[in-house]
Parts: C-alpha cells; structure tokens; sequence
C-alpha cells in the first residue's frame, strides 16, 4: 500500500512533517526514525517506506519484507554512524514491535531501544 496523507510516519518520509529521520535507503524502501515518545534513552523506529494500518498486516502481507526490515534494523544500529550517533546502543539494544492493541500508530514499525 502506498504512503497515506494521514500518517504522520508517511509525512514524515515525504518531508512534509518535522522529525529526525537517523538512517535511509531509499533502494530497500526504509528509514529509521527517531521517536518522538521514547520509551528509552535511544528510541528509534525502523519503519518500511509503505504504508500498512498495522505491522501485523505488514507482516501477514509481506513475510518477507517484513524479516529484512527487522535485519535491515539490527544491522544500522550497529553501524559504526549508529554508534557514533548513539554511543549507548555499544552496550546494547533491543528489537521489539507490537501487534494488536499497543500499537498507537497504523504504520508498520520496528522499536530499536538501547539497553539500559
């Protein structure tokens, strides 16, 4: 599904909305966001350039791309930009997503938090 109007992730990836864009590539289709509600002292979001209402429909849809956004992810937080960016990801970090109600936002997304 292409990117919609309402979603301020897509906005963001158009640039039409403010927000710390960390890492993207633009041949794979993906960016990696830094939150805007951190749930840790690093708090980024891998999120594929479509747009999905939800990562478990990205993922039911495209098993696939849904992996390599994940690979895609644990490997840009350990890129030496990574850690120069965020020296705390060195000691470690965590790759989760959320299914069904605790996910705020209808857009595919990988949370990339550093362990504290």
């Amino acid at each position: 599904m292409e990117s919609t109007s309402a979603c301020p992730f897509c906005a963001i990836l158009r640039g039409e909305e403010p927000g710390t864009i960390v890492a993207r590539d633009d041949d794979r289709r993906f960016a990696i966001i830094k939150s805007i509600h951190p749930e840790s002292v690093v708090h980024w979001l891998a999120v594929p350039f479509e747009h999905e209402e939800s990562t478990e429909a990205f993922e039911s849809a495209n098993g696939d791309r849904f992996v390599e956004l994940f690979e895609w992810a644990m490997q840009q937080a350990r890129t030496p930009a990574a850690i120069e960016k965020e020296p705390r990801l060195m000691q470690g970090f965590t790759l989760k997503t959320h299914f069904g109600a605790f996910e705020s936002i209808p857009h595919p997304k990988i949370h990339i938090l550093a362990v504290e």
